[in-house]
């Protein structure tokens, strides 16, 4: 393999990433390599911000001295790095708002830090960065695999706040510094055609998907003057194409570009092998044990049939041999563990609550 410690996928939404993602992690165990796969919503990620309320020292010192009754979990599951703090605010919402109380709940909200001022984003995301490749160091047989983290995230908060591609090249450029020692390397998925990646997009998740996004960003200074709904968005993907494209032409890290127009996955596939410098793996034959498993304390169900499941959400996934009795699930870090009639959740969760490591499902008598 070619040394390094951190595999990064980007690219504008629908190119591959999550699917290569998963792919590259199944090939690096099955080469007996130790790797880890960090999706772009993993719960708590651990250098973007979803759902995370930042703090000072000092910020935190005067939090919890307001609200004494949320010190001693705050001190228990906050990450503590340099100078700052992070505090994942889906944890408190399903297993301690009813402990700290609603008011305090709501003043935590207010410290989230997608909503924080460009440049005191950019201090809590460098130490996020520092802290992640400093913890990264203390295991270095580990690799970790992390899609739309340096560009898609960060494309994100400068475009909505109207920054010019030199600002956020700058600020990619200190966090590439940072992740060095870690012989980072690059995977960069692109269409030619920007035009073609959009309507691929429409046409698999649909218009109403552009509106949303659209929706839910539309307050961002940079939709003042833009078109209204999906049109709009895609706006947003065009001018997110052209920063893409320039980042990776600066990116100083070992990297590939691959273009995915004709769809040969498998021709891919061989391409970003052959750049990570590992073989093509077979996994193992092996079946779970169909039926239907249930958490009775959340209620949540799994339906497992042959090697596919319909998860919790309703959505329906394919099932990955491992092991004889563990099972990636297709587009998710998270992996189904069968033994005694039960399933018990491995791998990596997301923020979807169903995904918890360590959740047990019951198999239920018919």
């Amino acid at each position: 393999m070619i040394g390094t410690q951190l595999i990064l996928l980007e690219g504008m939404p629908s190119t591959g990433k999550t699917t290569n993602s998963r792919f590259i992690q199944v090939q690096l165990e099955r080469n007996q390599i130790n790797a880890e796969w960090i999706h772009e919503v993993a719960m708590p990620h651990p250098v973007l911000f979803f759902d995370e309320a930042g703090m000072t020292y000092d910020e935190f010192e005067r939090f919890t001295e307001r609200y004494p009754e949320t010190a001693a979990i705050l001190k228990r599951i906050a990450v503590f790095r340099k100078s700052t703090v992070g505090i994942h605010l889906p944890e408190i919402q399903w297993y301690y708002k009813d402990i700290i109380g609603g008011k305090a709940y709501q003043a935590l909200t207010e410290f989230d830090v997608w909503n924080f001022p460009l440049e005191v984003y950019q201090k809590f995301a460098l130490e996020k960065w520092m802290h992640f490749a400093e913890k990264a160091m203390e295991d270095q047989e580990k690799v970790y695999i992390i899609d739309s983290a340096i560009f898609q995230f960060q494309i994100f908060m400068f475009l909505f706040k109207n920054k010019n591609y030199q600002e956020l090249q700058s600020f990619i450029s200190q966090m590439e510094d940072i992740i060095q020692p870690l012989n980072p390397c690059l995977i960069f998925f692109y269409r030619e055609n920007t035009e073609a990646t959009i309507e691929y997009l429409e046409k698999n998740r649909g218009t109403s998907y552009l509106d949303y996004i659209w929706h839910r960003d539309k307050d961002q200074p940079y939709y003042s003057g833009k078109p209204e709904g999906a049109e709009g968005f895609k706006q947003f993907l065009r001018d997110y194409a052209n920063m893409a494209n320039s980042l990776f032409h600066s990116c100083k890290t070992n990297k590939i570009s691959l273009e995915i127009s004709n769809g040969n996955w498998t021709f891919l596939e061989d391409e970003i092998l052959s750049f990570l410098g590992i073989d093509r793996k077979p996994g193992p034959i092996a079946f779970p044990k169909s039926g239907i498993y249930k958490n009775e304390a959340l209620g949540y169900i799994i339906r497992v049939d042959g090697l596919s499941i319909t998860d919790p959400t309703g959505q329906n996934r394919t099932l990955l041999p491992k092991k004889y009795n563990e099972f990636y699930v297709d587009w998710l870090p998270t992996v189904l563990r069968f033994e005694d009639h039960k399933i018990i959740i491995s791998g990596s969760q997301i923020c979807e609550q169903w995904t918890t490591k360590g959740m047990i499902y019951d198999r239920m008598e018919l």
